[in-house]
C-alpha cells in the first residue's frame, strides 16, 4: 500500500535548447554537432516576441491545469538550459516558486536525457523504485483529474513495469494564419505527446522513447474516459499543420460546436475561467491573443 504515497513525476521542456525530439535538432549526431545546433538555435529560441508566446501558453493553460489538479501528489519538473536569458530565468523561478508542485531544473547538458535523469534518479531513490514519469508541452494543458486516473492505474498496477499510459480523448484547437479561422476538435490520439506516461526500470526517461511507439515497444494503458488534454496549435508550433484535408485527422478528429465544448471545459477544464457557462468565450480569448503573439514570433525551433 506504500504506492498511495507515490508521486508521479511531470516533466516539460521549456526552451531546453539542446538535443532532443524535435525536427530542427534531429540531424545533430555527435557532441560536437549537437553544440554547434545549440549555438545556432539559441538567439531564435530566445528571441523576444517568441519568449512572449510561450510564456502566454505556459502562465494561460499548462500551469493552471497542474495548479487546478485533483490530486496533487506529483512534481513537474519544468526543463531549461543554462543559457537562457537571466530575465528569462528569473520568470520561471518565479513561476515555479508559486506552485508547489513545480520544480525548476536548469541544465548545461546538451541532450534532455543526461539534463533530466539525475534528478529522476534521486526521486526514484527516495522512493525506492521506478516512478512513473508523464510528459506534457507548455503550451498544452491536462484535465484536473488527469493525475488522479493516472496514479490510480499505477497504484492498481502495483510493482508491474515497464507499463505505458496513454489519456486518449482531448480537444484539439487550431488558428493557423492561413485559415484565418479558429478549429475546435474532439480528438481521440493513443500516445500522443500530451500526458503519455511510462514506468521503467533503468537509466531511461519517457523522452528514452518516441511517444507513439510505446504501445508497440511496452505492455500499455489507454485510458478512454473522460477528457485528459488540450493541445493547442498555431503558428511557430513545432509539428505539421493540422487541417481535415488530412485523411488521418479526419479519422482521428470530430469538430465540435460551441455548447459541446463548454460542457466539456466546464467538467475537465474549469479552471480556464471563473465564470460559470463562459469557460467557451474565455478560451477563444486567449487562443486569438496567443495566435495574435505568435503572428509576430520567430518559427519555434523546440517548446
Amino acid at each position: 500500500m506504500t504506492f498511495l504515497l507515490e508521486p508521479a513525476i511531470g516533466i516539460c521542456r521549456f526552451s531546453f535548447c539542446g538535443k532532443g525530439d524535435w525536427r530542427a535538432s534531429r540531424a545533430a549526431k555527435t557532441p560536437a554537432e549537437i553544440e554547434n545546433m545549440r549555438i545556432r538555435s539559441a538567439a531564435d529560441l530566445y528571441a523576444a516576441d517568441r519568449m512572449e508566446l510561450r510564456f502566454f501558453l505556459f502562465e494561460n493553460f499548462l500551469v493552471p491545469s497542474l495548479k487546478s489538479q485533483s490530486d496533487k501528489n506529483f512534481i513537474c519538473l519544468i526543463l531549461t538550459s543554462d543559457i537562457m536569458p537571466a530575465i528569462y530565468k528569473d520568470r520561471l523561478r518565479d513561476i515555479c516558486a508559486n506552485n508547489p508542485n513545480l520544480e525548476l531544473l536548469v541544465s548545461s547538458e546538451l541532450t534532455v536525457h543526461e539534463a533530466l535523469w539525475p534528478r529522476i534518479s534521486t526521486l526514484n531513490t527516495l522512493a525506492g523504485r521506478p516512478l512513473v514519469q508523464f510528459r506534457i508541452d507548455d503550451d498544452d494543458c491536462l484535465s484536473r483529474d488527469y493525475i488522479q486516473e493516472l496514479r490510480g492505474y499505477m497504484v492498481r498496477l502495483g510493482d508491474r513495469m515497464p507499463i505505458g499510459y496513454s489519456r486518449a480523448n482531448g480537444l484539439v484547437i487550431t488558428n493557423y494564419q492561413t485559415d484565418n479561422k479558429m478549429f475546435i476538435y474532439q480528438a481521440n490520439l493513443p500516445f500522443n505527446s500530451m500526458g503519455t506516461a511510462i514506468r521503467v526500470h533503468g537509466e531511461r526517461t519517457i523522452f528514452s522513447f518516441g511517444h507513439n511507439a510505446l504501445h508497440k515497444r511496452f505492455p500499455a494503458i489507454v485510458d478512454n474516459s473522460g477528457m485528459g488534454y488540450i493541445s493547442i496549435k498555431i503558428d511557430g508550433h513545432d509539428s505539421e499543420p493540422i487541417s481535415m484535408a488530412m485523411p488521418h485527422i479526419r479519422d482521428s478528429h470530430t469538430p465540435v460546436g460551441p455548447d459541446e465544448t463548454e460542457i466539456i471545459l466546464s467538467k475537465w477544464f474549469p479552471f480556464l475561467s471563473d465564470t460559470v457557462g463562459a469557460r467557451y468565450d474565455a478560451l477563444v480569448h486567449k487562443i486569438s491573443q496567443a495566435a495574435s503573439l505568435a503572428d509576430n514570433s520567430p518559427v519555434a525551433l523546440t517548446t
